[in-house]
């Protein structure tokens, strides 16, 4: 009866009133790939499913691999399916077909010889089917880029609809005969053939159209900026993620110029090689050579190794002046002494350094050798958005226990190469797989007698693969790189040496066997596989993930948000595919998110090694003191996170940078800089920080006037509540008694009906720069924040799914609370009728009861002990709550140590039970439901 009930508001919603409330399950919704990939949606249905059919014209085997862990865990869980393609045009890939054949749950058949052109996805959950039918193929672009319309509607198994469709798609099915591997070669012939047909035809079109290679839409954008440098500047750094074509980006900006003589230096000759490769394919008009392999003042663009040229006798047989344009190649080794000796030689008309991590380990300030002048910036997701980078489809999957045990960074080389281990790598690449008919792998590893005996290990087992090391020759990586191209290797195995400086774009799957200590390191190891190559569609990178102390780095590193927000980084665990630009997916297996969720909750971030990191590094990057907001616009450590370790920021700058001259606080300006930086950082309305932002600029203002401004600024009306309860708090009229906030002094004055800023305050603000300084930054980044994150639309300042201490809960409530945040289970407000709920999902092992979520509406939630429903036959607040008597705002958090998460209020309670617990204490066990389903995603961490 529930599902029916379900489904006819399910129907209002969709068909009737879109303001009408029903759960989002059984609403309507088109699949677009606009505002949410499609995959997250087939991924989320295929794991909640009883039974599920695809029915589509395409399958590839990009297709298959977005859904391999779906489909791992309903074969695991013998959840039947069927499968229904065709071979139409021969698109679909054999290499797909044969992967589908590998699980036996499923019943895999193809329509041939007919215009197939379904294309739909059905899912049964009890009696009810989700179908899906639109125009997405299972392929790649069809479920994360394309623009694709697919409706999802619902109905009960014996509804028409799902009666039609099932047994629309039963007819053609059931007609077919199941598919087997002898048909699926018979079809890979004449799919090979075809191919063959299409890739001559590409070959003879390209020879007979010689194409001009022209820049893409982000190297215009820094080329342009380039033109603009040039006019007042000698210097620049172009930072570039790897893959993106930053040599290309330096060959079209030579070629404008027009520079007469021009070096490029780098560090290995095959990145020479190929860099003059592509600087003749652009400049036809200029003799080149290799430093070395012809005569260097007969020709106009020289290549050269930093190594060689560094010395005197090279650098001497050229005047300092004699290059007009100067190259530098990962310009971030250009502290080392070879690299300065020829820096400090040159004096170009214009020095270009490039690199895809300027961001160092060691202490050299590569911004200060380019005066801080940055052309443009192409990051990791920058370049996936444009299609830049070969999309990659990431699985963080669990490695093995020895002896009860999680691999670590304590693990011996014996443990990290048993036999146990070496299947479960062998199992696991094999099961995702790689793009394309060869596989060709990178592994990397963090012990170089790991790497050598992981080697021999695989070789036993028949794979090819080779160990380098740092004592590998260079012409011994060159010989095993062109044995990996060509497939007579299947993998290189290596330390760190293939992190930076080495091309290689048919590899279609890494493997990540080492623990995790830097983001930079991270992402230069992942992108190894993420150039493009004619031969591949994407790029499996394969992460096995033990008990690392540092495994969110991975989910840091992968999201390229460095802010160390926790929340942040929960959220991408879970749905990092909606995180990741263009075609690409992440994937994290359940027991890998579990250990992760428990690091990051018992990692304290706030530490000085972290935020010293940051500060150093955005210090190098602006050439002068950085503050709270520019972490924040520059996407580092949260100050929040930052304010944590200090508690004010004049306190973390004289810490960290003691050598500074900074300014002197008095008392009143440390304590009003304090009271602002505790309570009311990091904002999460507007209402406190924009009325203080105010107020110091004039004299005085009245309520009315501030809602007025607040709605020309915010487009926020009535706000009248709001702003008064912010007015109190800045004059801290609330917080007369709240212990923890009785040292500070209040921020505003009232006089009469108008307010204004504290005269005390006001006269530091006006008299000293230093403290004006902090104050404005704080208003700045509080302002920032949270319209970012806290963008308020209505007369409402708390926002669901968003994260409250106790105390914020109250605050943003307007509940005048004054030690909200020593409130343990709940409490109650009876001239408001409300009662505010806080709860720990998972609850202490030791606990006499324990919360469980029926679904993303319906919970349990159990009283204080010592609890009844009455007393005196008068109803308690107990009582009351379970007779709907008051507006219930339910907070929920995963784990103590954590904030809650708003829910939003309870619609109803359903039912109520008076219950004794083991140690014989009465308590009430209620059932709630939520007026609005909690998002899925945060749905799912709170339940994992």
């Amino acid at each position: 009866m529930d599902n029916i009930n379900n489904l006819i508001d399910g129907l209002k919603t969709s068909s009737v009133d879109a303001n009408f409330e029903s759960m989002n399950f059984y609403q309507s919704k088109l699949l677009s790939n606009k505002n949410e990939k499609i995959i997250t949606s087939i991924r989320e249905h295929l794991e909640n499913c009883d039974e599920f059919i695809i029915s589509v014209a395409f399958i590839t085997e990009s297709g298959i691999t977005l859904l391999l862990e779906q489909l791992k865990k309903l074969a695991n869980k013998n959840i039947k399916g069927k499968i229904l393609t065709g071979d139409y045009l021969n698109f679909t890939q054999p290499k797909a077909l044969k992967k589908l054949l590998e699980y036996e749950n499923i019943e895999l058949k193809i329509l041939s010889n007919e215009n197939f052109h379904a294309k739909g996805y059905f899912f049964k959950r009890n009696n009810v089917w989700s179908l899906i039918i639109g125009s997405s193929n299972l392929t790649q672009t069809a479920l994360t880029t394309n623009f694709e319309w697919n409706l999802k509607v619902n109905s009960l198994e014996n509804g028409k609809i799902a009666k039609e469709i099932i047994g629309n798609f039963d007819d053609v099915f059931n007609r077919l005969p199941p598919l087997d591997l002898l048909t699926i070669n018979n079809y890979e012939k004449l799919y090979n053939s075809s191919r063959e047909y299409i890739k001559t035809l590409k070959l003879n079109q390209k020879s007979l159209t010689s194409e001009e290679i022209k820049p893409n839409y982000m190297q215009i954008q820094a080329l342009n900026n380039l033109e603009e440098i040039r006019k007042i500047k000698d210097k620049a750094l172009l930072i570039s993620a790897t893959g993106t074509g930053k040599t290309y980006l330096s060959a079209f900006d030579v070629k404008a110029m027009n520079p007469k003589k021009v070096l490029f230096i780098a560090h290995r000759k095959t990145i020479l090689d190929k860099s003059k490769d592509t600087y003749e394919s652009l400049i036809s008009n200029k003799k080149m050579c290799l430093y070395g392999e012809g005569e260097a003042q007969e020709n106009d663009y020289i290549f050269a190794m930093v190594q060689t040229l560094n010395r005197d006798e090279h650098l001497k047989k050229f005047s300092r002046d004699y290059f007009d344009y100067i190259i530098i190649d990962e310009v971030h080794h250009s502290g080392a002494k070879t690299y300065q000796n020829i820096i400090n030689y040159f004096t170009p008309k214009f020095f270009l350094g490039m690199t895809a991590t300027p961001e160092r380990s060691d202490n050299f300030d590569i911004y200060k050798l380019f005066d801080h002048t940055i052309a443009f910036e192409i990051r990791l997701h920058d370049a996936l958005k444009e299609k830049l980078l070969c999309p990659f489809h990431y699985f963080g999957i669990s490695d093995i226990e020895i002896d009860g045990k999680l691999i670590d960074e304590k693990t011996t080389i014996k443990n990290l190469v048993l036999d146990e281990r070496v299947n479960h790598i062998i199992e696991k690449s094999r099961y995702y797989g790689y793009s394309g008919d060869k596989l060709h792998g990178l592994i990397f590893v963090s012990k170089v007698e790991e790497a050598r005996s992981l080697s021999e290990k695989l070789n036993e087992r028949g794979l090819k693969t080779k160990a380098l090391t740092g004592e590998t020759s260079d012409s011994s990586r060159e010989k095993a790189i062109e044995q990996l191209e060509k497939g007579e290797l299947e993998y290189l195995i290596t330390v760190d040496i293939f992190n930076e400086g080495v091309d290689i774009p048919c590899i279609n799957q890494v493997l990540l066997l080492r623990p995790t200590d830097s983001a930079i390191v991270y992402i230069q190891q992942l992108g190894r596989g993420l150039r493009k190559s004619t031969d591949k569609e994407f790029v499996v990178i394969l992460d096995f993930i033990g008990n690392y102390e540092k495994n969110f780095l991975i989910p840091i590193a992968i999201s390229q948000n460095n802010s160390y927000d926790k929340d942040s980084i929960k959220r991408f665990i879970n749905r990092g595919t909606e995180y990741i630009p263009g075609e690409s997916s992440i994937v994290f297996e359940e027991i890998v998110k579990e250990r992760i969720f428990e690091n990051i909750s018992k990692t304290n971030f706030s530490t000085r090694k972290n935020i010293e990191h940051d500060y150093k590094l955005l210090k190098k990057q602006l050439g002068r003191i950085p503050y709270l907001n520019d972490f924040y616009e520059r996407n580092m450590i949260d100050p929040s996170i930052i304010l944590k370790y200090k508690k004010d920021y004049d306190d973390v700058l004289k810490t960290l940078d003691s050598k500074e001259k900074f300014g002197i606080l008095n008392d009143k300006e440390k304590n009003f800089l304090k009271f602002l930086s505790s309570f009311f950082t990091p904002a999460k309305r507007i209402h406190e920080i924009f009325i203080l932002k105010h107020l110091l600029k004039v004299e005085d203002d009245y309520i009315d006037s501030l809602n007025c401004l607040i709605e020309n600024e915010f487009g926020l009306k009535n706000q009248t509540l709001n702003t008064n309860n912010a007015l109190e708090h800045l004059t801290k009229d609330i917080f007369k008694s709240l212990s923890t906030a009785k040292e500070f002094l209040n921020i505003l004055e009232k006089d009469n009906k108008k307010y204004k800023v504290n005269t005390e305050l006001k006269k530091s603000y006006k008299n000293n720069f230093y403290f004006k300084t902090l104050i404005d930054d704080l208003i700045s980044y509080n302002l920032n924040y949270v319209k970012k994150n806290y963008t308020q639309i209505d007369n409402s300042t708390i926002l669901k799914y968003k994260e409250y201490s106790k105390q914020e809960a109250f605050w943003y409530l307007n509940l005048d609370f004054n030690n909200g945040y020593q409130v343990s289970g709940y409490t109650a407000f009876e001239e408001e009728k409300k009662v505010m709920i806080f709860i720990t999902a998972d609850s202490d092992s030791s606990s006499n009861y324990n919360n469980e979520f029926f679904d993303q509406c319906r919970f349990t939630w159990f009283s204080k002990t010592n609890r009844c429903l009455s007393r005196n036959n008068q109803l308690t607040t107990e009582g009351k709550i379970s007779q709907n008597f008051y507006t219930l705002e339910i907070f929920i958090k995963k784990i103590s140590g954590e904030k809650f998460y708003y829910m939003g209020q309870v619609e109803k309670v359903l039912s109520t039970e008076e219950i004794i617990t083991s140690n014989g204490d009465p308590l009430v066990k209620y059932e709630l439901k939520l007026k609005d389903e909690i998002e899925l995603d945060l749905f799912n961490y709170l339940t994992i």
